[in-house]
């Protein structure tokens, strides 16, 4: 492997660290319900006083979430072709290999913010507070679309499927993170380092993806 190629996601994921600690101690305040405390809390109580909860864009982000397992689900059934078609685990596109490796680190995020708490959503579920940060739909979205970009442009010669997937993929991560933000059930910050964490885990994707050429 080429180590100068993970430099990237180093940095990222060093910057998410950063802005996870400063989400925590910066400008706390309790501006939740239940008052419960969150940090930047004057932009994100400026921000929360205009997107008010949508139930039309909550349910959007939640098909669109549904879409992103069928993205994952798609991956699988082409690793298994591979594995049929060359009859070698060791002949399997190692691309798909580090596809699962990323789903599994997203995975293991999300479980880890399940139960480290930064702070909690601006509306209660259910009546109880939930954990908010960092927005594990948009952490999902963006490491999933992003990742099925990266493969798209480095594994799909057809230009026209390549363009759909790209095209498609963006169109969906974006509007993840859009629809998130404005159904108003989570914070700004919260939006922000479910994108940066997201493009981390994409960047260790593609130095996967460059480090070993595809014979």
């Amino acid at each position: 492997m080429k180590i100068k190629q993970f430099l990237l996601p180093v940095c990222l994921f060093a910057m998410f660290a950063i802005y996870t600690i400063t989400v925590k101690f910066v400008d706390v305040s309790a501006i939740g319900p239940n008052g419960s405390e969150v940090g930047f809390s004057a932009i994100n109580g400026f921000v929360a006083g205009i997107f008010s909860y949508s139930k039309i864009f909550y349910l959007l982000t939640k098909l669109i979430a549904a879409v992103s397992f069928l993205y994952i689900a798609a991956f699988a059934v082409l690793g298994l072709i591979q594995l049929i078609k060359e009859k070698s685990f060791a002949k399997v596109d190692f691309a798909i290999y580090a596809m699962a490796v990323i789903y599994v680190i997203t995975a293991l995020f999300y479980l880890m913010f399940e139960i480290v708490i930064i702070n909690y959503r601006p509306i209660l579920e259910d009546g109880e507070l939930e954990a908010s940060f960092p927005s594990s739909h948009t952490m999902l979205a963006v490491s999933v679309f992003g990742s099925a970009i990266v493969y798209a442009i480095f594994r799909i010669k057809d230009d026209l499927i390549k363009k759909i997937v790209v095209i498609a993929s963006a169109v969906l991560a974006a509007g993840m993170a859009l629809g998130r933000l404005i159904s108003g059930v989570h914070w700004l910050t919260d939006i922000l380092g479910g994108v940066l964490l997201g493009c981390a885990i994409v960047s260790l994707y593609m130095a996967f993806v460059l480090s070993i050429k595809k014979e």
